[in-house]
C-alpha cells in the first residue's frame, strides 16, 4: 500500500471515529446503513463491471467504497507469476511478497533468499520462493533482495505502524544510484523497468521531485510495456509535476488505466482543484477528455447534468455515462423519491428520516430536474439505447407517467439483455404495472403474480449468493439490492394502495411481507420477546378484528397464487408473533377472555420471553402496589413474573368477580386499576399492551387507540375512583385510591419543551416551572388533604411524594 494512502487512511479514520462518536452520542441510537438509507429501485449493479464502485452515489459517505476496484499486491503478484513461468502460483507470490509477518519476512531475506539456498520448512512448498532460489532466475532474485532491503527506506510504517520513521535523504540518494547502475546493466525488460521505478521512487521520497521526474521522463515514459509498474511510476510523475493542470491530467490517466490506484488518483486530481478547461489542453482523445469530466462529475454531490453532457459530446458511447447517469438517478431517489414515498408510506423502513412535511427547496429542485434529465436520456437513445430507455422508463414512473414508462420499455423489447439489465427492466415493469392499477382486487392482483414471483426469486438468489459480512452492523439490505427493493415495494408502493382502499388486513399482510424479506442472522433475533420484531404499523395500529383477518389470510387453505406469495415467509414462529399481537390487541380492548384464547396458541416457553433492559430481563408483577413509578420494579426470576396469558387470566377473573361478588367489588376494582396502570408507559408491565417504551412515546401526543391506558391512564383513574366510591371500605383504602387517581391524572400534564427551533435554556426553564405548577393543582391532592389527612396513608404520601408536599406547602402560604 503506498505510504501516502496509509497516512490518508490513518488520519481520516481518526477524524471519522471522532465525529461518528459525537453523532452516536447525540442521536442516542444506531446510525443508518450508509448503503441502505433511501428507497432505491434503480440499482448501481447494472454496471458492466464494478470498476467504479467507489464513485457510485452515496450521500452519507465521501466514497461509496474505500477499497480500490483492484488490489495492487494481487496485480504485482500476477505479473511476477507470469514472468517466472509455469508452475509459479500467484497466491504464493502474494504470500511471500506481501503477507508474511515482518519478522518472518526479515529472516527470509537475511538467511534464506540465496541462489541454491534452502528454504525454511514453513515455506518449502512456496512455488515463488522455490523459483527464486532455483538458480534459473538469479537476476530476479537479485532485484527482489534489493527491493525488499530498500523497503524500510521508503515505507515509514515498515515494521512498526505506530512509530513511523522519517526517510533518510542521503541513504535514498545512494540507493537511487545503485538502482540506476543495476538497471543499466540489466537486459531483462521486466526487471529493468522495476529498477528504474525504484530509482524514481527513491528520489521522490528523498524530497527531490525534479530528479524523480527526470528519471521517469528519460527511462520509463517511452517504455512499451503493459506492466502496472508504468502506472505506479506515472502516479509519482504526476505528483512531482509543478504545472497543476498537467499534474491533474496525469492523475486522470492513472485513474483511467490503473484501478489499483484509482481512489488515490481521484483524491490527488481533486485536491489540485484545477479548472477543467486548463486540464483539457493536455487531452488528445475523446476518451481522455471523458475521464477528466467524469472525475469532476464524481465529486459533485448535487444533481448536475454538466459531466454527462460534456462526456456525451466527446465520447457518446463512453461507459462512464452509465456510471454518472445512475448516480444522477440515485440522487433523485434520495432527495425526491424518498420524500415523495414517505408522504404516503405508513411503514417506513427508513424511520430515522424526517417525516414528510411538504416540498422543501431541495425536493422542488429535484422535481424540476427530472424533465431535464429525461431530455438528455432521449439524446442518449441513439448511442446507448438500453441504458437510455431504462432510465426514461424509471423517471417516467417517478413522474407517474405510466404511458411514457411503458413506451420506453417497449423500445428495447427486441434487444437481448444481460442479467443485470434485464432484472432492472423487470423491476421497472413491476413498478409501472402496480402504479397503473388504481384498485387492487383478485383480478388485477393476479396480474402482478409473474413479476412478484420474479422478485421473490431475486431475493432468494441474493440470499444464496451474497453473504452478509460478519462486521456488517445492519440487516444486510445494503448488500442485497433487490431484497431492499422488495422490502420497499411492499411497504412503500403496495401497502398505501390497500390503505387507500381501507383494506387494513391486506395492507398489514404486505407490510409483514416487507418486514420478512431478510430475517437477521443473529440468533438473538429469534429469541426476542414475541411481537417485537413485527412491523411498526402492526404493533401500533391494528385492532383485534384486523389481526384475526390477517391470521385467517395466512392460514387459509384455499389461497390464490398472489396470496401464496404474500404468505410464503410466514412460518410457525411468525404465526406465534401474530397470536401475540392478537392477544395484545385484546388486552388493549379489555377483552381478557378473548386474550386468554389467543395466548393459548403460543407455547409456554415462548410466552415467558420478555424484553431486555440491557442485560436484565423485564419480568413483571403487574399487581404490585407501588407509590413510586421510578425506578421501575422488574423481577429477576421468571417464576415471579406474570406472562401475558397469566395477566389476561387474572384480569378476566377480576372482571368476573366484580359481577359475582359485589361485596368485595371495591378491592377487585382497585386490583384491576393497578393492573391497568402497570401496563402504562410509566410502570413495569408496559410491554403487555405496547411494543415500545422510549422517550418518543413519553413526548408524543396520545394518538394510539390504546393510549387511554398506555399514556394518559384514564381507565386506571376511572377504576381507582370506582373503588373509592363503593361502600364497605375505610378511609385508609379511600386515601390510597385517591392518591393513585392523582398519579393517573398527573400523566395528562405534559412537560412541553418545544425545541422545534433549537435548544433554548430559558424556554425550558419556563416549561419546567409551568409543569411544577400544574402538578400541584391536581384536584385529587385537594381531596387527599381535606378528606383523608387523618389517615396513616396520608403521612406516607406526604413523606414519599414531593409534589404532594409542594402542594401542601403552597396551601400553607
Amino acid at each position: 500500500m503506498p505510504t501516502l494512502k496509509k497516512l490518508t487512511i490513518f488520519s481520516i479514520s481518526l477524524v471519522a471515529c471522532f465525529f461518528i462518536g459525537i453523532a452516536i452520542d447525540l442521536a442516542c441510537g444506531p446510525e443508518p446503513d450508509p448503503y441502505d438509507y433511501y428507497a432505491s429501485f434503480f440499482h448501481n449493479t447494472i454496471q458492466d463491471n464494478q470498476g467504479y464502485k467507489p464513485f457510485y452515489f452515496n450521500g452519507l459517505l465521501y466514497l461509496n467504497d474505500d477499497n480500490n476496484p483492484a488490489d495492487e499486491g494481487d496485480i504485482n503478484s500476477k505479473e511476477w507469476a507470469l514472468y517466472l513461468g509455469k508452475g509459479v502460483l500467484t497466491k504464493d507470490v502474494r504470500l511471500a511478497m506481501y503477507d508474511l509477518p515482518h519478522k518472518a519476512d526479515s529472516a527470509l531475506l537475511l538467511n534464506y533468499l540465496k541462489s541454491g539456498g534452502r528454504l525454511p520448512d514453513s515455506l518449502r512448498k512456496n512455488t515463488f520462493l522455490r523459483a527464486m532460489v532455483s538458480g534459473r532466475h538469479n537476476n530476479a532474485l537479485q532485484y527482489y533482495r534489493f527491493a525488499k532491503s530498500s523497503e524500510p527506506l521508503v515505507n515509514q510504517f515498515y515494521g512498526d505502524r505506530w512509530n513511523p520513521k522519517q526517510p533518510d535523504p542521503g541513504l535514498l540518494i545512494d540507493k537511487e544510484k545503485q538502482a540506476l547502475q543495476k538497471a543499466a546493466a540489466e537486459k531483462d525488460s521486466f526487471i529493468k523497468l522495476r529498477y528504474y521505478y525504484q530509482a524514481q521512487r527513491f528520489m521522490r521520497y528523498a524530497g527531490k521531485p525534479a530528479d524523480a521526474n527526470a528519471i521517469y521522463d528519460k527511462y520509463i515514459a517511452n517504455v512499451k510495456s503493459k506492466s502496472h509498474v508504468m502506472g505506479w511510476a506515472l502516479s509519482l510523475r504526476a505528483g512531482g509535476e509543478k504545472d497543476h493542470a498537467k499534474s491533474a491530467f496525469l492523475f486522470s490517466k492513472v485513474f483511467a488505466n490503473y484501478p489499483e490506484r484509482r481512489i488515490q488518483a481521484f483524491h490527488d486530481f481533486n485536491n489540485i482543484n484545477e479548472k477543467p478547461q486548463n486540464i483539457l489542453k493536455y487531452a488528445k482523445t475523446g476518451e481522455e477528455k471523458a475521464f477528466v469530466y467524469a472525475i469532476k462529475g464524481f465529486h459533485v454531490p448535487r444533481v448536475s447534468l454538466s459531466a454527462l453532457e460534456n462526456i456525451y459530446r466527446c465520447q457518446p458511447k463512453s461507459p462512464l455515462i452509465k456510471v454518472l447517469l445512475v448516480r444522477e438517478i440515485n440522487k433523485i431517489e434520495e432527495s425526491y423519491l424518498s420524500a415523495k414515498r414517505n408522504k404516503t408510506a405508513v411503514q417506513d423502513p427508513y424511520s430515522y428520516l424526517q417525516p414528510y412535511i411538504g416540498e422543501d427547496s431541495t425536493v422542488k429542485k429535484q422535481r424540476a430536474y427530472i424533465p431535464k434529465l429525461k431530455v438528455f436520456c432521449r439524446r442518449l437513445t441513439t448511442t446507448q439505447p438500453v441504458l437510455a430507455n431504462l432510465s426514461l422508463a424509471y423517471l417516467s414512473w417517478i413522474q407517474e407517467d405510466n404511458t411514457g414508462g411503458f413506451k420506453a420499455l417497449a423500445a428495447i423489447d427486441s434487444i437481448r439483455l444481460g442479467m443485470h439489465l434485464d432484472d432492472q427492466k423487470q423491476m421497472i415493469k413491476l413498478l409501472l404495472l402496480s402504479q397503473k392499477i388504481t384498485k387492487l382486487d383478485t383480478v388485477n392482483e393476479q396480474e402482478l403474480v409473474p413479476l412478484l414471483t420474479w422478485l421473490n426469486k431475486k431475493v432468494q438468489y441474493e440470499a444464496r449468493t451474497i453473504k452478509i459480512r460478519d462486521d456488517y452492523w445492519w440487516a444486510g439490505y445494503g448488500e442485497r439490492k433487490y431484497s431492499a427493493s422488495c422490502r420497499d415495494f411492499y411497504s412503500m408502493v403496495l401497502a398505501p394502495v390497500y390503505l387507500r382502499q381501507k383494506d387494513t388486513a391486506m395492507a398489514a399482510l404486505v407490510m409483514l411481507k416487507s418486514k420478512l424479506t431478510i430475517t437477521p442472522a443473529d440468533p438473538q433475533y429469534r429469541q426476542m420477546a414475541l411481537g417485537f420484531n413485527l412491523p411498526d404499523f402492526l404493533q401500533r395500529k391494528m385492532h383485534s378484528y384486523v389481526v384475526l383477518k390477517l391470521i385467517g389470510l395466512s392460514k387459509s387453505g384455499s389461497k390464490t397464487a398472489y396470496l401464496k406469495l404474500l404468505t410464503s415467509d410466514i412460518d410457525r414462529d411468525v404465526t406465534y408473533n401474530l397470536y401475540d399481537l392478537l392477544g395484545t390487541t385484546y388486552l388493549r380492548e379489555h377483552r381478557y377472555n378473548a386474550a386468554v384464547r389467543a395466548f393459548k396458541n403460543i407455547p409456554e416457553k415462548k410466552l415467558k420471553r420478555v424484553p431486555h433492559d440491557w442485560n436484565a430481563e423485564m419480568y413483571s408483577n403487574p399487581f404490585l402496589d407501588r407509590l413510586h413509578d421510578y425506578p421501575k420494579k422488574y423481577d429477576s426470576v421468571a417464576a415471579r413474573g406474570y406472562t401475558k396469558l397469566q395477566f389476561a387470566k387474572r384480569m378476566a377473573r377480576l372482571q368476573s368477580l366484580i359481577q359475582t361478588d359485589p361485596k368485595n367489588a371495591a378491592r377487585y376494582y382497585y386490583t384491576l386499576a393497578t393492573g391497568l396502570y402497570s401496563t402504562s408507559f410509566y410502570s413495569n408491565a408496559w410491554y403487555y399492551i405496547s411494543y415500545s417504551n422510549s422517550s418518543y412515546d413519553r413526548d408524543r401526543m396520545p394518538t394510539e387507540y390504546y393510549d387511554a391506558d398506555f399514556l394518559t391512564t384514564n381507565n386506571a383513574e376511572k377504576y381507582f375512583l370506582k373503588a373509592r366510591a363503593l361502600p364497605g371500605t375505610n378511609n385508609e383504602f379511600k386515601a390510597k385510591c385517591t392518591f393513585m387517581a392523582a398519579k393517573c391524572r398527573q400523566k395528562r400534564i405534559s412537560l412541553d419543551f418545544d425545541d422545534s427551533n433549537g435548544y433554548n435554556h430559558a424556554r425550558r426553564k419556563l416549561a419546567r416551572e409551568k409543569y411544577a405548577k400544574e402538578i400541584t393543582r391536581n384536584p385529587y391532592f385537594t381531596d387527599l388533604q381535606k378528606k383523608y389527612n387523618g389517615t396513616a396513608f396520608y403521612k406516607v404520601a406526604v413523606n414519599e411524594c414531593s409534589y404532594f408536599r409542594d402542594f401542601i406547602g403552597g396551601k400553607k402560604k
